[in-house]
């Protein structure tokens, strides 16, 4: 059997870093280094990272001519992965279509019934999964009961092979195929899968179990990739980089001994909790040029509701041990919270500026499926709006999937707005301002899209609910 592996176009150019990215999908490295290894002639076609067009992608899917294609997608990516789906059906309605990914995971019944033209759903962890449906294919069998695969019968009924126990050895999966990509300029790499973490607006598809690569494999793909294209940076993709503490310690050590600290410069994420200051002066020295902290937001109340183990004073130790450390640091901030009004809002605003970080991110909150908060939204708990539109909308940035009772949409946009330049302006970070300005510019035009439509659109006033449903 001949699979292709696909990452499908973007919707628009709304995002350039993510609808253009600089870097390839690494899903689909990881997924065709697996059945590549069991003998499966498997190609990749990253339309993102090429900047292919829908026609461009069907005359490569043609010249390639797979008996399967498989496809991956988060909540916002969904819609153009169906469509691309449907082109490939239209060329070829024996083709064996297959669709995993997050959204997939999160609604996979959903999923199938609102795009038909995928035959069968991958949950969770896909490598051992594709292998078995790819081998039950190749035997002429329905894959109906292989754990992880999910379809709907002939008769239209939904039908589920169980969950798949998840890779407790991430040693013992191959390095990710980056050689069926172009070189690229950044990457994406993954040092562990799972988040010991349960915050309400994350999914967690990897679980509350931390599983990690050791430090030697991950040094081995560093080297390979410098090897292979020198890239400018690598993003370590992990949920948390620094835990468990030891093998942040051990990874950045073994950088430093392999002298990839003066070859790769990387950035990753870490946690309040998982922050000290040897850790970020031994990350700094490995290589690290930023690292991601997710504050969320200034408001002590939604701290505590979010169940992060944080507080304002935890938060300010963290800012001041990454400033001792000389190791620069994005602050990540959600704007509407469960209950948000003007005022918490502000309060996260005026935390960024009290932090002055080198970068802030604000986002608005977005009821991805299977979080807390899409449960919440749907039952309009906490303040929240569930806004009936289009998988696209599912966008931190530029998208309208959420609105709260306490304050209007409207208002949580331009808030974003205004939390971006008041890091700057109150700062006296005026420079910093043009070069994030210029950097963001295509980010920064659609933002700016939407805020002129924002002026002359009617608000959409949600109905009243009781005083007790408002925390606040």
């Amino acid at each position: 059997m001949h699979v292709l592996l696909v990452n499908a176009p973007p919707y628009r150019i709304q995002e350039p870093y993510y609808d253009t990215p600089p870097f390839p999908r690494s899903t689909l490295a990881f997924l065709a280094a697996y059945v590549r290894e069991a003998g499966v002639d498997v190609q990749v076609l990253d339309c993102k990272f090429d900047r292919l067009s829908y026609e461009e992608t069907m005359k490569r899917v043609i010249a390639l001519n797979p008996d399967l294609v498989g496809f991956t997608a988060f909540t916002n990516e969904i819609i153009q992965a169906g469509r691309l789906a449907r082109m490939v059906k239209k060329w070829r309605p024996e083709l064996t279509t297959v669709v995993g990914g997050v959204h997939l995971t999160a609604l996979p019944e959903r999923t199938l019934r609102e795009f038909p033209q995928f035959d069968y759903g991958v949950i969770g962890e896909g490598e051992e999964t594709l292998l078995d449906l790819i081998r039950c294919l190749e035997r002429g069998e329905e894959p109906v009961g292989v754990p992880g695969v999910c379809l709907l019968g002939r008769d239209g009924a939904y039908s589920f092979g169980g969950d798949r126990p998840k890779i407790l050895d991430q040693d013992s999966l191959p390095m990710p195929a980056w050689d069926l990509f172009r070189p690229a300029r950044e990457y994406v790499i993954h040092t562990s899968r799972g988040c010991a973490y349960s915050c309400p607006f994350c999914m967690n598809p990897n679980g509350r179990r931390v599983r990690a690569r050791s430090p030697e494999k991950v040094v081995q793909e560093l080297q390979w990739l410098y090897d292979y294209a020198k890239p400018s940076a690598v993003f370590i993709g992990d949920e948390i980089f620094t835990v468990p503490r030891s093998r942040a310690l051990a990874i950045c050590r073994a950088m430093i001994d392999s002298g990839l600290n003066h070859k790769i410069k990387w950035q990753c994420h870490s946690h309040v909790r998982s922050t000290d200051l040897e850790l970020s002066i031994l990350m700094r020295e490995a290589g690290c040029f930023i690292v991601n902290v997710g504050i969320e937001t200034g408001d002590e109340a939604s701290l505590a509701e979010i169940a992060k183990g944080t507080s304002l004073a935890n938060i300010k130790q963290t800012s001041d041990i990454l400033r001792k450390a000389d190791l620069p640091f994005c602050a990540m901030f959600i704007l509407g919270h469960a209950n948000e009004t003007h005022a918490s809002a502000m309060k996260t605003i005026d935390l960024a500026v009290k932090l002055n970080p080198t970068v802030a991110a604000f986002g608005i909150m977005v009821p991805y499926p299977g979080t807390r908060v899409a449960e919440m939204a749907a039952r309009r708990e906490g303040g929240f709006i569930l806004n009936e539109k289009d998988w696209n909308d599912y966008n931190k940035q530029i998208g309208d999937g959420l609105s709260l009772v306490g304050i209007s949409r409207k208002e949580l946009e331009w808030l974003q707005t205004w939390g971006y330049l008041k890091v700057f302006l109150w700062n006296l970070r005026f420079g910093d301002l043009a070069k994030f300005a210029w950097q963001y510019r295509g980010e920064g035009l659609s933002l700016a899209k939407k805020q002129v439509k924002n002026l002359f659109r009617r608000e959409m006033r949600p109905k009243p609910v009781p005083a007790t449903a408002v925390r606040r």
